[in-house]
């Protein structure tokens, strides 16, 4: 059965691949960023060998990677692996014990799974100081490797399994996405603080022990243990990591057996009709503008879909991050907003079709000119906008209140202004020429190569983006400190509609000429 799954799992990333040259780059570009990007963390990691704080370290490294592998494939799927979905490994005629062992091996395959083993490594190398120098606290610190990240893995997968049934739901989306934010958020605040305060995190004693006593801890403080010539405590610490392990198993066993005795009841739902909503003011108005109809639906989206919804909470809580963690750390103006739009620029602006899906046809069928095209895209945008720029707005106010800078407030107003304009004119043209599909799967955001060479060419349109705006940083050079920088509000916000203008005069055309290919690349999903 593990053969099975392990050739299952190859065939299905393969034929995922074959099925689009765009996917296929995409998961190179992605799987080698995220392998460079783990090699470079490892590498940071080994060389706090024989530092005073390696061992916290380790723990703090070991306690997030265990938060990411439970947080984020329950809240945004598992990257396209479809045999993480115990829903389908329910159905198979296969009693639970051989589809754990088949999609225990599989989980390991695969670009995450990697650059975990990767982190990992790195992590026990550098809290290692001392444990080579007996055979058994080698051992010890070796085992500590293959059993964080089995335990990874298994914890993951047990925790999909035992919530496969509420995930399903709408209730349990909106609580699994929310869970994901918060983690996510967390992570990148808690990343922000340790690479802006230092390359070394200082933490408090009574943090850095109550992490060694989780269990993603044990095989951290085993590494340590062994290190200090405690052998008996690391195989103690070891030993309580494969029982957890064994444990994690079981209830994954009788999860499993639930799913495949007992019936799903999650669609015995009534549904209710609504009535009187065709007529009325409102509903005229919509019908009068195609923008605001696509715009209200939209909306619309954003409220009704956990998954949709998520993503715009985690990009607004990223946009607030970035600028408030900075403050603190010594960026005290209000410039810190424009970083701000900038992070908000790498997740949202480029998804203008990914909340339709396939159902977009409804859309591509009514396209008749380049103005109606037009149109579909403003009205795409025109949620997000209303959005974002009250909110940074909002933060820059604050900012610039709190540290006494007001004056300058315009011009920082006027570059993310412009920085937005020139984000969503980017993003209309990922959105067009390479359409970003979720796919129905509750358990999965994408496939194979979709996710990667998305990112990939909404942070070249961000870098190109920043680029554009130079002429408006320019400005704020010039005019800093003098009577006219609030000039710089208008001109950063004509700016910033201009590019927007401008771009979505050629992408319109663009989209009535290929909305039957975008179509088709939203099918795949």
């Amino acid at each position: 059965m593990v053969g099975v799954f392990v050739g299952l799992k190859l065939a299905l990333l393969r034929s995922s691949l074959r099925r689009s040259t765009g996917r296929a780059v995409g998961f190179v570009a992605g799987a080698g960023i995220a392998l460079a990007g783990a090699c470079y963390t490892a590498a940071g990691l080994a060389g706090n060998h024989g530092g005073e704080r390696a061992a916290d370290v380790t723990v703090l490294a070991f306690t997030g990677l265990a938060v990411a592998w439970l947080a984020l494939p329950v809240s945004f799927g598992a990257g396209g692996d479809e045999s993480a979905d115990p829903t389908r490994l329910a159905v198979l005629p296969v009693r639970p014990r051989r589809l754990i062992a088949g999609a225990t091996v599989s989980a390991l395959i695969g670009p995450g799974p990697l650059c975990t083993l990767i982190v990992i490594t790195g992590a026990v190398a550098g809290a290692a100081d001392g444990a080579f120098d007996s055979a058994v606290g080698a051992a010890a610190a070796v085992l500590a490797v293959p059993l964080m990240l089995l335990l990874c893995v298994v914890a993951s997968r047990a925790v999909l399994a035992a919530f496969a049934r509420a995930l399903t739901g709408r209730r349990g989306k909106d609580a699994a996405a929310l869970g994901g934010v918060l983690a996510a958020v967390g992570g990148y605040a808690a990343y922000l603080l340790l690479t802006t305060a230092g390359s070394v995190p200082a933490l408090p004693p009574v943090v850095a022990r109550v992490l060694r006593w989780a269990p993603p801890g044990w095989p951290a403080d085993a590494v340590r243990a062994a290190a200090e010539g405690r052998t008996g405590t690391a195989l103690l610490e070891l030993a309580g990591t494969a029982v957890l392990i064994g444990l994690l198993m079981v209830w994954w066993h009788a999860s499993l057996a639930r799913l495949m005795t007992t019936a799903d009841a999650s669609t015995a739902q009534a549904v209710k009709v609504r009535a009187g909503q065709g007529t009325g003011p409102r509903a005229r108005l919509l019908a009068s503008s195609r923008s605001l109809l696509v715009a209200h639906h939209q909306f619309g989206a954003f409220l009704r879909a956990p998954r949709h919804r998520m993503t715009m909470i985690a990009a607004f809580a990223y946009a607030l991050l970035f600028p408030v963690v900075m403050v603190p750390v010594g960026a005290k103006t209000p410039y810190v907003v424009v970083g701000g739009a900038w992070v908000f620029g790498l997740t949202v602006p480029g998804v203008l079709f990914a909340l339709d899906g396939s159902a977009i046809w409804t859309n591509v069928a009514t396209l008749r000119t380049a103005a109606q095209a037009r149109a579909e895209l403003v009205g795409r945008m025109l949620p997000q906008l209303a959005l974002i720029a009250p909110w940074l707005t909002a933060v820059a106010v604050g900012i610039a209140l709190g540290t006494g800078r007001t004056d300058q407030l315009a011009p920082a107003l006027g570059i993310t202004f412009a920085l937005l304009g020139v984000t969503f004119a980017m993003g209309m043209v990922i959105s067009v020429y390479h359409p970003y599909p979720y796919p129905e799967d509750p358990f999965s955001v994408s496939a194979p190569g979709q996710s990667g060479g998305y990112h990939l060419a909404n942070f070249l349109s961000s870098m190109l983006g920043s680029v554009v705006i130079a002429p408006v940083i320019a400005g704020a050079f010039l005019l800093d400190g003098t009577a006219s920088s609030w000039l710089l509000l208008p001109i950063g916000t004509a700016y910033g509609l201009l590019a927007a203008a401008l771009t979505l005069r050629v992408m319109g055309q663009r989209l009535f000429e290929r909305a039957p290919e975008i179509l088709a690349v939203l099918r795949m999903s």
